[in-house]
């Protein structure tokens, strides 16, 4: 009896102090939330104190057209950070995606089949009512959106773009991607050069597409007339044939019209001949026709190569090595006028081939641009087998760096941010490399088998780019809080060194690639700013850049 009293009291007594224990755990670890969530407050507050938000082209607005359906929840990043903070495997391990489209989207296919899908039932081509809003799930690390009107609709560092995010849109990158926007800059950034007495090698390594007439601008549409009513505009015509490319900041072809005869009376008409430059807002620009392009069996050809913001805070571009090498479904001919000769978009050739009910798979190019070498190689060209690498690459790098370069000036500096563009290439008979046209968030068309096996691994490389500096930014603001913040607050020292430990903080928060990472990058992604201190500009674009930070220091 007595044994048994005992026994009764010793677990009685074992199992308080399994209660107190537990308690314990309890109340550490509410505390640690208490803690972590407190620090989370701090450095959103931070860096929302850093973040300027008042250009236009970001600025959140109500009722501004078509809005992506997510709810806007004020917490959701507090949330968000908190949740990852305290698993950070979700980070570190797992990769959680939200693409809004559906339907027949590769890139979405593709995220689920070798990612994560963070919203699997969401999808969303057209505005929905508010009932079939949808949280946003907590694990989310890159937002890979369609569309572009998140950050224009939720608040920025609490209804959207966390701590521990990236978004797949630059705010501004309209000033890449839209053509008359595209050659403003290009203007812009060539007297800005010439300003610095750039050489002349410089300026045409720097330039990147051909002579613009910007028809919003005075005096650059009257002297596009000027050049239209002239006899030797009128004999060129007459005797080689195509002379001038109209473009209107549409995609996909539609907004090209070739200035054939028809169009020229279009465009008098448009313009009054000239009496309403000045007038006319159309944002539209007339370049002058690349002449001597390339062929390929007598099809001019273009190729597409992809590469991404992965950062502009501070600026980071990488580049795809694998190109979508596409040919026009005509053949070249300066006196032929049909779009499909000259524009050799797949959407174009594919509406092509689908109204003439046409099997010929030639239509579609599946090479790479090893085999566009070979190519060359065969018809005496070139000789080297090397060309690829000396000539092609850097030429392609050094292209698109300076596209960049033109307009880094008007993106939004953020760590948060990021975007994919499409750019189309087209090479002369001289091959020298011009841009045709910069898309930005592309479309992904599968019309052969090959273009499938390129995509499928562009787009999750170009992905990870993104998961892994939000996981290097992750261990970095870990580290700083778990190391710095909490022990400063604990030891009730933080307001005294407030303003240096947000400046640590803010330095912390710039991403960056660590040593290590670059090992889960795919290989055919490389960094494009590696081949900058080749380039014939290296000396004024540093003179440039310190110009740039003496004007924002005044």
């Amino acid at each position: 009896m007595i044994q048994q009293i005992l026994f009764f009291f010793a677990s009685l007594i074992l199992l308080l102090l399994q209660l107190i224990t537990y308690q314990l755990l309890v109340q550490s670890y509410n505390l640690q939330i208490i803690e972590y969530m407190t620090a989370i407050k701090i450095v959103q507050k931070w860096v929302e104190q850093e973040t300027d938000t008042s250009g236009s082209l970001f600025q959140p607005c109500i009722n501004c057209g078509y809005e992506l359906a997510i709810q806007k929840n004020p917490i959701y990043c507090l949330k968000s950070d908190l949740y990852k903070i305290l698993h950070p495997k979700v980070v570190l391990e797992d990769s959680y995606i939200f693409r809004d489209y559906g339907g027949n989207d590769l890139a979405r296919s593709i995220i689920r089949k070798q990612l994560f899908d963070a919203n699997p039932n969401f999808t969303q081509n057209t505005p929905l009512e508010q009932e079939q809003y949808i949280q946003l799930d907590l694990r989310t690390t890159v937002l890979y959106l369609y569309s572009k009107t998140y950050l224009r609709t939720h608040f920025f560092g609490k209804e959207a773009g966390c701590l521990f995010q990236k978004y797949m849109h630059v705010p501004g990158q309209d000033e890449l991607a839209l053509k008359s926007l595209q050659s403003l800059n290009l203007r812009n950034y060539l007297i800005q050069l010439n300003h610095v007495n750039a050489s002349t090698e410089c300026q045409n390594e720097a330039t990147f597409s051909k002579k613009s007439y910007i028809m919003t601008d005075e005096t650059d549409c009257k002297l596009f007339f000027s050049i239209l009513d002239s006899p030797e505009y009128q004999n060129k015509f007459k005797s080689e044939g195509l002379q001038f490319i109209y473009k209107t900041n549409q995609h996909l072809g539609k907004g090209v019209l070739l200035v054939d005869k028809e169009n020229e009376q279009l465009i008098r008409k448009q313009y009054n001949n000239g009496s309403f430059c000045g007038k006319n807002n159309q944002k539209v620009i007339i370049q002058e026709y690349l002449k001597n392009p390339y062929l390929y069996k007598g099809h001019k050809m273009e190729f597409r190569c992809y590469f991404q913001i992965a950062s502009t805070n501070p600026p980071i571009l990488f580049g795809y090595k694998k190109a979508l090498i596409k040919q026009c479904a005509l053949k070249f001919n300066l006196s032929d006028f049909s779009k499909e000769a000259h524009v050799c978009n797949t959407a174009i050739t594919k509406s092509h081939k689908e109204e003439t009910k046409q099997q010929d798979d030639d239509f579609y190019i599946d090479w790479n641009l090893e085999e566009l070498q070979e190519l060359l190689i065969e018809e005496g060209f070139i000789k080297s087998k090397n060309w690829l690498h000396i000539h092609l690459m850097p030429q392609i790098q050094i292209k698109l760096f300076h596209l960049f370069n033109s307009a880094r000036n008007k993106l939004f500096i953020d760590s948060r941010v990021g975007e994919f563009f499409g750019v189309d290439f087209i090479l002369d008979q001289n091959l020298q490399l011009w841009i045709f046209e910069c898309n930005r968030n592309p479309n992904f068309l599968v019309v052969t088998e090959g273009r499938k096996e390129k995509f499928n691994q562009l787009i999750p490389e170009m992905i990870q780019l993104q998961l892994e500096l939000v996981r290097s930014r992750f261990i970095r603001v870990q580290k700083f809080i778990k190391q710095k913040l909490i022990p400063s607050l604990r030891q009730k020292f933080f307001q005294s060194q407030q303003e240096l430990l947000k400046h640590e903080f803010l330095i912390i928060f710039q991403d960056k690639f660590e040593d290590q990472t670059y090992s889960n990058i795919g290989s055919q992604v490389y960094n494009i700013f590696q081949i900058i201190h080749l380039s014939s500009c290296f000396r004024e674009l540093q003179l440039l850049n310190f110009l740039n930070q003496e004007n924002q220091e005044i």
